[in-house]
């Protein structure tokens, strides 16, 4: 039929040895999901074209029979493989059920048997010496057409569905599933003397064959992307079981700045490099095949990352699904409520104890009065009492006013706010150096109670013998430091220190505990309050000896104003204003 024509047999050689090269590829990658049907797609069109060929150069009655069956057997096999291939890449393969296999199966058998057979001249008809298509044969051609037009119908609904997919894909996808339809095309309307539709089904098997391997596409089945589609808030990224971007949606491009979908394909390590405490989690929850959980921080953001195993519908494990969500204001709302709970247990120890104390001598003074014949004595005594209990109820509600935490900060001069607290409390002798002139964001009627605390911890308790006995509680030749401390953590935020050169500290880890105190007139709650205003603000307070020798208490992680309002800071006649002290 197409015998002599040289060129037309150079095209089906050169269309079978790609078959081949594509079968071998395949066979690589046979583990992979829908690999299997598309490569008995490509070997029935390599059939195709080989008996073709063979067709084209062997004439012999039998040869031409056996050869009538297999070209038949390719073409009826690279329709029923090229709709298996559809079904389990487009997420649909519930209906490969063995039945429907088996159903598959039989039309390309059937169609050799006939096709060698021809019973009753229904496959192929003769007009004067040359083969028409019959009935049976046009049945065929229906049900190749109907097929196609299912396989097409499904890519392209995928496609839609899938728009967001990157370009490699949606590109091979949409070609190879033209390229039957041009292939067969061309030919039905007479611009070539041959069937190109073997030819269309390489083509096609090429095209998916490059998606396979260049993208990873048969990893990872639809609903990979319906699964990102519902999650597009948080950072989503799908790998497979060789460490690559199979898909990755915008969040996730957010998440490392300047990241285009160009990484699809290319190893995740490439994207996580330099972030090593990510690189630590992501080997830690692909370890194997099992959903996990992780919590992770970078720089100052809180970080949740769930994995998810992925699945064909086989069982068999093709990737993961990791999606990572900021969970940084969540952090800090629980530790809100545990700062809060804390106060409510503060609370109900003092109330319980730091309280019950002076209730209870004043209960007991007074029932002596009650008994005694002169009452007056016990006066004083309860008078004390009463005055402890003042002064523990006014410390107890300060502590849970500066805890909570500051929402609104606003530029202030750390240096006026450390001058105007020296000048409120009682200092004597004592005197102040501060060493800077810095603007930061605070709230400026808290720092001034931390360093009204600080100040009156240090002149308290820097007695001239190093004694708390309260005799002479002001120290004539104490010095207070307020100076800034260098930090380096390249976010912009500061430092400052309070130091004395008083006696130090016994207990650096118990200062900041309510209730400590070396002071039997103190009530234990002044560097409380100074930790809670700290924490308030989102600050770190420790507590170390100073150079001289005395107490130092330095404050990091203090967030310096924006150049543009720190020519303008709160000054203390504002403060005063705004905030009338206690």
């Amino acid at each position: 039929m197409i015998q002599g024509l040289d060129p037309i047999l150079l095209i089906y050689i050169l269309s079978a040895l790609v078959s081949a090269a594509l079968a071998v590829v395949l066979w690589q990658h046979r583990g992979k999901t829908g690999v299997i049907s598309l490569l008995g797609a490509v070997l029935a069109a390599g059939l195709w074209d080989v008996s073709l060929v063979l067709l084209s150069v062997i004439d012999h009655p039998l040869a031409t029979t056996v050869l009538t069956g297999t070209l038949f057997l390719g073409v009826g096999f690279a329709t029923m493989a090229s709709l298996v291939f559809t079904l389990v890449y487009t997420g649909r393969e519930k209906f490969l059920t063995t039945p429907t296999l088996a159903v598959l199966s039989a039309e390309p058998i059937l169609l050799a048997i006939l096709a060698v057979v021809n019973p009753f001249h229904l496959f192929f008809e003769s007009f004067d010496g040359v083969l028409e298509p019959g009935p049976l044969l046009w049945a065929h051609v229906g049900y190749a057409y109907l097929v196609s037009g299912l396989v097409t119908v499904l890519i392209l609904g995928f496609l839609y569905r899938s728009r967001s997919l990157y370009k490699g894909q949606s590109a091979a996808l949409l070609a190879g599933t033209l390229a039957t339809w041009v292939a067969n095309g061309v030919y039905a309307a007479g611009f070539v003397e041959f069937d190109t539709s073997p030819i269309g089904f390489v083509v096609t098997g090429s095209l998916y064959a490059v998606a396979i391997v260049r993208y990873r596409l048969a990893d990872i089945v639809p609903i990979a992307r319906d699964r990102v589609i519902d999650t597009v808030t948080d950072a989503v990224f799908v790998v497979d079981t060789d460490d690559r971007i199979i898909d990755i949606n915008p969040a996730a491009r957010d998440l490392f700045e300047g990241t285009d979908r160009s990484v699809i394909g290319t190893d995740v390590h490439s994207l996580i490099d330099g972030y090593s405490v990510l690189e630590e989690q992501y080997d830690e929850i692909t370890t194997a095949p099992v959903e996990s959980e992780r919590e992770f921080s970078l720089d100052t953001v809180a970080y949740h990352v769930r994995s998810t195993p992925i699945e064909d519908s086989r069982d068999r494990h093709v990737g993961w699904l990791l999606i990572i969500r900021d969970i940084t204001e969540r952090k800090r709302h629980e530790e809100r409520l545990e700062q809060q709970n804390e106060r409510l247990e503060q609370f109900a120890n003092i109330v319980s104890h730091d309280l019950r104390n002076p209730l209870n001598v004043a209960d007991g003074y007074l029932n002596l009065a009650r008994e005694a014949d002169d009452p007056v004595q016990y006066f004083d005594e309860i008078e004390r009492s009463h005055d402890r209990m003042e002064t523990i109820i006014e410390d107890v509600l300060a502590l849970a006013r500066e805890g909570s935490a500051v929402t609104d900060p606003e530029p202030v001069a750390l240096a006026d706010l450390a001058e105007r607290a020296w000048e409120s409390v009682d200092t004597g002798d004592a005197t102040l150096s501060v060493t800077f002139d810095m603007t930061i964001l605070a709230d400026a009627k808290r720092v001034t109670r931390l360093f009204e605390n600080l100040f009156r911890n240090s002149v308290e308790h820097g007695t001239p013998d190093g004694t708390d006995d309260g005799a002479d509680p002001i120290r004539s030749s104490l010095e207070v430091e307020v100076g800034t401390i260098a930090v380096d953590d390249g976010g912009g935020s500061i430092g400052f220190y309070v130091a004395d050169d008083g006696r130090g500290l016994l207990d650096e880890e118990d200062v900041f505990e309510d209730g400590y105190t070396t002071n039997p007139a103190g009530t234990g709650f002044g560097l409380s309050i100074v930790d809670g205003i700290a924490t308030a603000h989102g600050w770190t307070v420790t507590a170390v000896e100073s150079e001289r020798g005395g107490a130092r208490f330095e404050f990091r992680g203090v967030d310096s104003a924006p150049a543009s309002s720190q020519t303008d800071p709160a000054s203390v006649s504002d403060i005063e204003a705004e905030a009338p002290r206690d």
